[in-house]
């Protein structure tokens, strides 16, 4: 029996996006593609009952967000400037694999530390006070999730590779599409009376919603090492 579900989107395109610029936590709003790619997952996700929203306080992120839940305005939008994009320094607004020094760059260790914070806090404490309150025992809560495509794909990496999540058969974590969509599923397990949490990753920046429009195959903040 699945208990939760989360939905984690990464956000609409910009045209920093476009131009291959990298963005970091540079405030860049979504283009006209983006938000119509916004408006599309919208639709398809319409009739999710979202419990609880959560998003990274750069516009473009929270817009997307803010779209996606145009259909359920009694939901809570909680914005967190720990679900920004990796902070690139002097890279910021750089085109492509620039050689740029850049000091002040977010170490990778140091995102890694900040996303599986924020998911131990955020997700993993809302869905373990719901089991304490009784919560859990109805249908399954859908939980939403809008954030950078860095973020995202280092969050999931680091997930199923330290085993706090499986991975369904012939998923890949690899570079995360614009409005791509990964779905979490949880099973509340009891031991005892102990209760602990199994997730599964069932989906991976799926974009069925988008058909056959044009996206962006690379995220030039995923290509900073």
């Amino acid at each position: 029996m699945i208990h939760f579900r989360l939905y984690i989107v990464r956000h609409g395109e910009t045209e920093w996006n476009k131009s291959g610029r990298i963005q970091g936590h540079e405030d860049v709003e979504l283009n006209d593609v983006g938000l119509g790619q916004a408006g599309m997952l919208a639709q398809a996700l319409k009739d999710v009952p979202f419990s609880k929203g959560f998003t990274s306080d750069l516009q473009r992120a929270s817009k997307t967000a803010e779209t996606i839940l145009q259909h359920r305005p009694d939901v809570i939008l909680e914005r967190d400037e720990a679900l920004r994009e990796r902070y690139m320094g002097e890279l910021q607004g750089e085109i492509g694999r620039s050689k740029k020094p850049a000091p002040s760059l977010e170490m990778p260790e140091a995102l890694i530390q900040r996303c599986q914070g924020w998911y131990n806090r955020s997700i993993v404490g809302y869905m373990m006070s719901s089991i304490k309150k009784g919560l859990a025992d109805g249908e399954p809560q859908s939980l939403l999730v809008v954030s950078h495509g860095g973020l995202i794909s280092t969050l999931l990496r680091s997930l199923v590779v330290g085993k706090a999540i499986n991975c369904a058969q012939g998923l890949s974590i690899g570079n995360y599409l614009n409005t791509g969509v990964s779905i979490i599923d949880y099973t509340v397990v009891t031991e005892g009376k102990v209760k602990y949490l199994v997730g599964t990753m069932i989906k991976y920046s799926d974009t069925a919603h988008l058909k056959d429009t044009r996206r962006i195959e690379v995220n030039a903040d995923e290509l900073v090492g």
